[in-house]
């Protein structure tokens, strides 16, 4: 690139971006990138589908093509969102950009000048550990978090002392999750030290009209799930729903599983017509693997479209027992009971086990300090702790999303924790909770086990 092209380019990222990389930014990546240019800090909360990966790669191939000697750092909270997304995107722009394809080398870590390999980068390093931004020093240093909201604060502690430079720039993103932390700062009680940018999927050229008509007809625009999901707002304080949404949103992600060892089925039989019949299942009960979703009352057919489900896993994990716990309130006593026999009949690798969601009440575990009035209590209380402890990894289903972080809990007289009913959430417009219940029900573990010929518990 000649010199004089670069001496504009340096202040100028749009340009850069459409006469090298041959795209035609939003006016939103316009605002952002502009502003990028300017001003040392910048921090952009945004719905889905707006383009920020897209922004993102743009932002790296402008600094590194533009500067002397950068170091450009980049982080995000999961291996997927930075490997599979930004720097997938990345690798994009170089492919269709001549010059960028003859001057730099992309890796699946790293991207250099040729010949500068120790001096001249960009660097890929996800947020999962405290020194992921430490070392950064140069007179060219930028840092991108993308996700921000899911980037523990222990790991943006190093990055203000990498700013001390004039040339270094921190440029922010991410969707909105959470209502405490360094990206939620830096758009509230910190927002004077950043230029900030929100950007409204609903206003967004990039995203489907039909997306925000279903996030609203499903949920709500006033629900949290519309507000993060779409308008690229924080969450309402809602500390009457038992799981948040912040909590949920940090689980969906890609993971690995080396070897499988359990396969557990939940079953949540539908009662009325609107409502749903789903069969969750969980490996190594910590990975939701798939959500069947029927939408008919017929027990009979229920009952073989998950013979097929177990048929199917026993061919894919051979001497694998499934163990499939159903719901038995209602219609699906019946399921139940046919189910015990087709086993039987055709010699298949399962086991049904009885579950009741208005059984007894208790804890989670001994140590846990929560008592619950009910089993519900329990299951959804199980499904909390494994989030919790990061022990649970989910599908990135909006209405599973809705149904877990839109049931409330009240404290009863005598101190235990009631989750709210079905039909108090029906009579406030909420979806009833099939899918959420069925994972529930994968989940929970009976206290005592029984013989296999007849496992159950309540």
């Amino acid at each position: 690139m000649k010199s004089e092209a670069l001496a504009f380019y340096i202040d100028h990222p749009v340009e850069f971006a459409q006469d090298i990389l041959k795209v035609n930014p939003t006016k939103e990546q316009v605002n952002v990138m502009n502003d990028v240019a300017k001003y040392s800090l910048v921090s952009v909360k945004s719905g889905h589908g707006v383009g920020k990966s897209a922004l993102e790669s743009w932002i790296i191939w402008w600094y590194i093509s533009t500067r002397p000697y950068p170091k450009i750092m980049c982080t995000a909270p999961t291996k997927h969102q930075l490997h599979d997304i930004l720097w997938a995107e990345a690798s994009k722009w170089k492919r269709n950009s001549k010059a960028l394809d003859n001057d730099f080398e992309w890796t699946s870590e790293k991207i250099y000048l040729k010949g500068s390999q120790e001096e001249w980068f960009a660097i890929a390093r996800t947020s999962n550990k405290p020194d992921a931004l430490q070392g950064t020093h140069a007179e060219h240093v930028l840092i991108i978090i993308d996700e921000a909201s899911g980037v523990p604060d222990i790991v943006f502690e190093p990055v203000l002392g990498s700013m001390s430079t004039k040339d270094a720039k921190l440029l922010m993103c991410g969707n909105p999750t959470g209502l405490s932390g360094f990206f939620y700062e830096s758009h509230t009680k910190l927002r004077n030290m950043y230029k900030t940018h929100t950007i409204d999927g609903s206003k967004s050229e990039m995203v489907d009209p039909n997306y925000v008509k279903q996030i609203i007809e499903m949920f709500g625009k006033e629900s949290d799930v519309y507000r993060v999901r779409v308008a690229g707002e924080f969450p309402k304080a809602n500390p009457d729903s038992f799981i948040s949404l912040s909590l949920v949103e940090e689980r969906l992600q890609e993971t690995e599983l080396k070897t499988i060892n359990s396969i557990s089925l939940g079953v949540d039989v539908a009662r009325f017509g609107d409502d749903e019949s789903v069969v969750c299942t969980i490996l190594n009960h910590r990975k939701l693997a798939k959500l069947d979703v029927f939408k008919h009352n017929d027990t009979m057919k229920l009952t073989g479209q998950l013979v097929n489900i177990i048929q199917n896993l026993n061919v894919t994990y051979p001497y694998i027992y499934v163990k499939v716990k159903i719901d038995c309130d209602g219609l699906g006593v019946g399921v139940f009971d046919r189910l015990k026999e087709i086993i039987i009949e055709k010699n298949l690798l399962a086991i049904a086990v009885e579950c009741h969601f208005g059984g007894k009440g208790g804890k989670v575990s001994y140590d846990d300090p929560i008592e619950y009035k009910n089993s519900t209590g329990i299951m959804w209380g199980t499904i909390r702790n494994k989030l919790l402890n990061q022990n649970l990894f989910l599908l990135n289903d909006d209405e599973l999303i809705s149904q877990l972080t839109n049931r409330k809990y009240f404290i009863e007289s005598d101190g235990t924790i009631r989750l709210e009913r079905k039909e108090e959430m029906k009579k406030r417009g909420v979806h009833s909770p099939d899918r959420a219940d069925a994972l529930a029900l994968a989940l929970y573990e009976p206290v005592k086990t029984m013989e296999m010929s007849e496992v159950s518990f309540i």
